[in-house]
C-alpha cells in the first residue's frame, strides 16, 4: 500500500471531510481512504460506460475498413487540406 501526503489543502475541505468522518463514526484517514477511492471507481465506471457507448455505437463494424484509425486520419487530413 502506498502512503500519500496532501499538502496545502483547503481548511474548509479539511474540516468537510473530518465532519463527514465525525458524522459516520470514522477516522479522519478512513474517510479519505474512502473518498479518495470512490472518486478513482467513479471514473472508472465513467470510463467503461462510455466504452460501452462506443462498442454499441460501432455495432458489429468493429475492425471494418471504415473504422480503422489511419483511415480516419487521413480523411480528416484531406478534409482540412
Amino acid at each position: 500500500m502506498a502512503d500519500l501526503k496532501v499538502r496545502q489543502l483547503s481548511d474548509d475541505v479539511a474540516h468537510a471531510l473530518r465532519a463527514r468522518a465525525g458524522r459516520k463514526g470514522i477516522s479522519l484517514e478512513e474517510e479519505v481512504r474512502g473518498t479518495l477511492a470512490a472518486s478513482v471507481e467513479f471514473k472508472r465506471q465513467a470510463f467503461l460506460r462510455r466504452a460501452k457507448a462506443i462498442r454499441k455505437s460501432i455495432g458489429d463494424n468493429a475492425g471494418a475498413p471504415a473504422l480503422e484509425s489511419s483511415r480516419l486520419i487521413r480523411k480528416d487530413r484531406d478534409r482540412r487540406g
